[in-house]
């Protein structure tokens, strides 16, 4: 625990939280200090975590103030029957019952602490202990600081509770607990209602508060007075604590602060209390004579007070009521007064910083400096703390013409809140490096002052012989007496003891004179020329072991008290406020001057006295409250340090300087012509100056951590990693959801696009790669996380509104809905797809496979497999998986409308047609006796109502083709970055595969022999994750995947023929590409995502629907051969047989390949020398 650095405790105006380690007279006031400020951090805790209902006013039906206990019964049946009310109540029951028990336990705490205080005081006043009298207690130092404070500290939490929780919150908070947990008879619940009523100030609001000062700063309560009156103290008690702090320095902190234009800064402490205690005896206030003595005492050169921490009040508007008070106070702090004074302290800023500079550059700030001048430097940071409070003090007033007139001196005098802040900071460095050397000066007094002492001894020896022989051959006589003397100054020399400084001191003192003396009698008797060697030698040695001498004494002055002393005057409290405000300016200096991060510890460091404070009496008292109320302030003081380094100036950095959105990997070949153009010196000359600042601000955040290991609970680096990940979360989604604006797209421009993305996700992880060695974190597993998550998050809100908007168009054609419904989503992959789609459209576009690729009517390439490539350099493979996974959906969604689609087509007419057609066909095998005629009133049939479902097939063909692409994708990616993960997970895949029947009968005997479920089975979880990982490694192939497990329709196979066949008029078998093209320049949907999609169709039912297909493709494609290269039938309307063959043919083979029909079957159904023809 550290210790406490409060000024007020017993004995000691040191702020020591241990004391001196003596224990104090009346422990029970110790304990009453213990306990204010124990409900003071619960104060601060729940006021901190007001619950959202009770600040919403829709809520307000349902939340009573303390009216509601005059007639309780009427405010009930506003809410009996309200299902609407009741609802809301019940919210807040659910929501806010331990909070309201916690604000009712508060309260209550409260009450409870007065009434024994009360007691206590009544017991001392009437003297029914001898040992604990009004007199004893004021006698004792100890005890009039502790019994000071108790009454104070309560004071003070009244005032801050009317602060931080209004009036009629509290009304609202009691009520609503006291209503929910019906405890209307709770002991002293007359004491607890008086605590939350609402105070109704006197007047109306005069004064313009400053924004700033509101709740984190600057109290202003009218007539707070009546607030105390509540809770009133024995006015003989009040009194006399009054009457010892007008004459008496109740923390001894005068000794601190010697020069007397500092004497109210010295009495601080103490001003507080008289502050609190005066509005209990507001006699006092009304008296002239006796307020202008405490205002001449206490208040005589500021208005602003600081009341508990951060907490300050203004005098000016806290005694707005009192004449008297008021009187006295504008005597001193007149406008004009006001002004010299602020002119005053603003000159001595601007010189005191230059003063502030000169010791901190150029290595003059030492051990031996500090030893020599330490006196001066507390001076001068004394002189530096005095002028920084009056002026933050002083800034944030509430009477606004006062604060007018200090802000305009401000400003006039250049001395605005960036300089204040230039100005902390430097003060903070002088104070940290200060006390460092001071201390450890300290630590090294005792081996120092003996190393000195042995210097000096040394020195005497050697002067004592050589002096001796000197004299005696310039004299011709023999001296003993000179040498007896250095033997008698060598023995007090040896005697000197560091433990007893004030003997030593004289001395020391004495042995210097005597010294001086030598010198000036071996000058006299060295006049002749001869001598003169002779005499800088002996001149030269006597300086020394003068100079040793004085060192031992300057180590002699050094003490605690120096060490406590520096302790009070380097308190900076009060000005906690203003580091939430400051940490605007901080940022902007640190990104001007990123050195300003290296001492940003220094900074926080002179605040530490804003955890020890409210701790100190808790901590003497051995409370059990110390470790949650520890907790809350220094979590407080962790998260004021962590709100401030903001951690998006970082990232910002390389922004700021041009190469955020390029990427600088070295080529494989570079042309000699190029060199110059590809060093990029300009980029690499930016991107250096950025890792320089990214280096010192790495080194500032590491020193802080360091710094605050053993005081805060607080992993700072755990803490940058998760802003590094919220500030790369918040760029990658501006980024990338706003990357694809353009709603229709054109050739090329989607690649383009691609490409420049591809290059900014580069930097951005070169950028982490960068951060990575300077901050010692895993900078690239980080990067790849957020992009991972970031893609996922985007996934599902794609699929949230695909949904709704697919639900919202089910009578619309299945493709235009999808394109809709992607075209409005406004996240990355529906951006994505939307063009993606675009691009490979059916209707528009023309997928060739020998080119894997789509191209236009004019042979132009739209999409193709350099487009993946670049999309795996933006996204990864785990974009591209849950691209796929996307994709997948999409893919299930349009099998649905097309079986949804094809059984509403398929009524009780086209059935019956059906089922005679295949009648007048026979068995696929064989040829129909009607030959080609049996299939033209359906073929005619297929024509007029198929259309719709063609164009849902062409969609779910170009799904699948994509997943095709994606899948190959991944496959390549895999074997090349993770070669072994990919060749492990195709050897099980095979190994599982080629055991099968094995494995799965092995499954379910031992599943019927247990009573696990099949989800807990380890082996059911094995092949779970083998399918994960042949997704990542993209191995499952999406022309094989089941996506809907439904009963197909009636006649499936027949039903998907005749659209075959039916189809099979609009395309020309064009050998040249080797696909089917559109007949005439009339744009018509694509042949490959037909094929494709009526293949994946009929997968998803039982193998036979497939098989069946085949042969009876196999059928027609005999059939036609036989109509073509046989005896030709002029009844028959077929323009071309032999073009029609070729046409069925192939495209009954592009359904085997794709679908991965058996060669058997192919064979079967296709005659070889067909086959041959269409292969050559």
């Amino acid at each position: 625990m550290a210790s406490s650095s409060d000024s007020s405790q017993p004995n000691r105006g040191d702020g020591d939280g241990d004391g001196d380690g003596s224990s104090p007279l009346h422990p029970e006031l110790l304990q009453f200090c213990s306990r204010a400020q124990t409900l003071i951090s619960e104060l601060f805790l729940l006021s901190d975590r007001i619950p959202s209902e009770f600040l919403d006013r829709r809520f307000d039906p349902v939340l009573f103030d303390l009216r509601y206990l005059d007639s309780p019964g009427a405010f009930e049946s506003r809410i009996e029957g309200n299902a609407a009310l009741e609802a809301l109540e019940d919210q807040v029951r659910e929501s806010c019952s331990e909070f309201l028990k916690r604000f009712f336990l508060l309260a209550n705490g409260a009450v409870l602490y007065y009434l024994e205080l009360l007691r206590y005081l009544d017991s001392m006043q009437e003297g029914l202990s001898l040992q604990c009298t009004l007199d004893s207690v004021l006698d004792d130092e100890c005890s009039r600081q502790l019994l000071t404070e108790s009454i104070q500290l309560f004071g003070c939490f009244l005032l801050l509770v009317e602060h931080r929780i209004g009036g009629l919150l509290r009304e609202k908070l009691l009520v609503t607990h006291l209503r929910f947990s019906r405890c209307f008879n709770s002991p002293n619940i007359k004491h607890i209602c008086s605590f939350c009523r609402m105070h109704r100030a006197a007047s109306d609001m005069k004064y313009d508060v400053n924004p700033f000062s509101l709740r984190s700063t600057t109290i202003y309560i009218e007539n707070p007075e009546d607030i105390l009156a509540r809770f009133p103290f024995p006015k003989l008690v009040v009194d006399a604590i009054i009457c010892a702090l007008r004459n008496a320095d109740l923390y001894d902190q005068i000794r601190h602060y010697p020069d007397p234009q500092h004497r109210s800064m010295a009495l601080s402490l103490q001003s507080r209390c008289m502050y609190v205690l005066l509005f209990y005896s507001p006699e006092f206030l009304h008296d002239g004579f006796i307020m202008r003595e405490i205002v001449d005492r206490f208040f005589k050169d500021h208005w602003v007070v600081p009341l508990f921490l951060h907490h300050a009040v203004d005098l000016f508007v806290s005694w707005d009521a009192f004449k008297e008070a008021k009187s006295s106070l504008s005597s001193c702090h007149s406008p004009t007064l006001v002004r010299d004074c602020c002119q005053n302290h603003c000159k001595k800023v601007r010189h005191l910083s230059s003063e502030i500079e000169l010791i901190l550059s150029n290595g003059v700030l030492t051990k031996d400096y500090v030893l020599d001048r330490f006196q001066n430097l507390f001076s001068l940071v004394r002189d530096c703390n005095v002028a920084l409070r009056w002026l933050l003090l002083h800034r944030i007033c509430i009477d606004r013409k006062l604060r007018e007139i200090v802000t305009s001196v401000g400003i006039a005098e250049q001395v605005d809140e960036d300089c204040l802040l230039a100005f902390l900071l430097r003060t903070s460095q002088l104070e940290f490096q200060l006390k460092q050397l001071f201390v450890e000066l300290l630590e090294n007094k005792e081996s120092f002052w003996h190393e000195k002492k042995h210097c000096v001894s040394r020195c005497i020896e050697e002067l004592s012989g050589y002096l001796s022989r000197s004299w005696a051959s310039s004299c011709k006589i023999k001296n003993e007496n000179l040498k007896d003397w250095f033997e008698k100054l060598s023995v007090e020399v040896y005697s000197l003891d560091h433990k007893q400084p004030g003997i030593s001191g004289r001395i020391v003192y004495r042995i210097i004179s005597a010294l001086k003396d030598i010198l000036k009698l071996h000058q006299v008797r060295s006049l002749s020329p001869l001598m003169i060697e002779e005499n800088l030698q002996v001149k030269k040695s006597l300086l020394e072991m003068e100079k040793h001498l004085q060192d031992m004494i300057k180590a002699n002055s050094l003490s605690n008290d120096s060490l406590l002393t520096f302790s009070v005057i380097t308190d900076a409290t009060y000005a906690w406020g203003y580091v939430s405000r400051l940490g605007g300016l901080l940022g902007r200096m640190i990104e001007g001057d990123p050195s300003v991060m290296r001492i940003l510890h220094m900074f926080f460091l002179k605040f530490k006295k804003w955890m020890d404070v409210p701790l100190s009496r808790i901590a003497q008292s051995q409370s059990a409250d110390l470790q949650c109320t520890s907790n809350y302030y220094f979590s407080q003081f962790a998260a004021q340090i962590c709100s401030t380094l903001d951690i998006g100036l970082l990232l910002g950095l390389f922004k700021e300087d041009g190469i955020h959105d390029r990427s600088f990997y070295l080529a494989n070949r570079v042309d000699k012509e190029k060199l110059q153009e590809f060093m990029q010196m300009d980029l690499l000359l930016k991107s250096g100056r950025a890792a320089n600042k990214i280096c010192v601000i790495s080194q500032g955040i590491m020193v802080i951590s360091r710094n605050f290991l053993g005081l805060i609970n607080m992993d700072l680096k755990d803490w940058l990693v998760e802003q590094i990940i919220k500030g790369l979360k918040m760029q990658i989604q501006n980024k990338l959801n706003s990357f694809f604006l353009s709603s229709s797209v054109s050739r090329g421009t989607l690649e383009i696009d691609m490409r420049m993305l591809s290059t900014y996700i580069q930097s951005q992880m070169q950028m982490m790669e960068i951060l990575q060695d300077l901050l010692h974190i895993n900078g690239r597993s980080i990067w790849e996380e957020v992009l991972a998550n970031f893609l996922k998050e985007s996934a599902r809100n794609f699929l949230q509104e695909h949904s709704e908007l697919i639900k919202q168009k089910r009578d619309v054609e299945f493709s235009s809905a999808l394109l809709n419904s992607i075209s409005k989503s406004k996240t990355f992959f529906g951006n994505l797809l939307i063009q993606v789609l675009q691009l490979t459209d059916p209707s528009r576009s023309m997928f060739i496979e020998p080119m894997s690729g789509w191209f236009d009517a004019e042979g132009n390439e739209l999409l193709g497999l350099l487009f993946f490539d670049v999309l795996d350099s933006c996204i990864g493979q785990a974009g591209l998986c849950i691209l796929d996974s996307l994709l997948c959906i999409l893919v299930k969604n349009s099998l649905e409308h097309a079986l949804s689609c094809l059984n509403s087509r398929l009524d009780c007419r086209i059935l019956e047609e059906l089922r005679k057609m295949d009648g007048n066909l026979g068995p696929a095998p064989s040829l129909p006796l009607l030959g080609w005629t049996s299939y033209k009133s359906m073929i005619k049939m297929g024509n007029e109502s198929m259309d719709p479902l063609v164009s849902c097939f062409a969609t779910t063909g170009q799904l699948q083709l994509l997943r095709c692409f994606v899948a190959f994708k991944l496959r390549s990616s895999s074997k090349i970055k993770v070669g072994s993960i990919y060749s492990a997970v195709e050897g099980l895949n095979a190994s599982i595969y080629v055991n099968r029947d094995k494995t799965i009968e092995a499954l379910f005997s031992k599943q019927e022999n247990t009573d696990q479920k099949m989800e807990d089975n380890p082996f059911v979880g094995l092949l779970q994750a083998l399918n994960r990982m042949q997704k990542f490694c993209g191995i499952l192939s999406p022309l094989q995947t089941n996506y809907i497990l439904k009963e197909p329709p009636t006649l499936v196979a027949r039903s998907a023929s005749i659209l075959s066949i039916s189809q099979l008029s609009r395309y020309v078998l064009d050998t040249h590409l080797g696909t089917l093209t559109s007949k005439t320049n009339k744009s018509i949907t694509d042949f490959s995502p037909v094929v494709i999609g009526l293949g994946t169709f009929l997968k998803q039912f039982h193998p036979s629907h497939a098989t069946q297909y085949i042969q009876y493709m196999g059928q027609y494609v005999r059939i036609t051969a036989e109509l073509a290269y046989g005896v030709y039938d002029p009844q028959i309307l077929l323009d071309d047989p032999a073009s029609e063959v070729l046409k069925s043919a192939f495209w009954l083979m592009y359904f085997c390949r794709f679908m991965g029909a058996p060669k058997s079957l192919v064979d079967s159904c296709l005659p070889p020398s067909l086959v041959a023809m269409l292969q050559m």
